[in-house]
This record gives structure tokens, sequence and C-alpha cells, in this order.
């Protein structure tokens, strides 16, 4: 099997712009490999954040659970 590489500049933006070229990658068994060019620290602040968590911490737990 092959490699796919997706580059994206911020988190989420593999499942808003190749989330379907993703999952049938992964579904087909290839390996899928994700680049972010930034950790999402200056992102939209989600009304849930917990005082105790940072908006690039959340960013992070969302893309490895998506994996």
């Amino acid at each position: 099997m092959s490699t796919l590489v997706c580059f994206h500049a911020h988190p989420d933006d593999e499942s808003i712009a190749t989330g379907g070229s993703i999952a049938r990658a992964a579904a087909e068994g290839h390996r899928v490999v994700l680049v972010m060019g930034t950790d999402g620290r200056h992102g939209e602040t989600p009304a849930d954040l917990a005082e105790d968590e940072s908006l690039q911490d959340r960013r992070k737990a969302e893309t490895e659970r998506s994996a």
C-alpha cells in the first residue's frame, strides 16, 4: 500500500477539506499522515473550553481522536 500525506494550515482543515479522501485511503489500508502548519491556538475559542484547557490542547486532542 501507499502513504497519503495531507498538508493543512490549521487543525480541523483536514476534516473540512480532505476528510472523505482520508477516510477512504485509510479504509483501503493506506497509511495516512497529517501535517498541520499551526497548532490552532489562534482559532475561534469554543464556549465549552474549560479554564484549565488551552485551545491548542483541544485541537490536538480532536485531531488525535479523529485518526
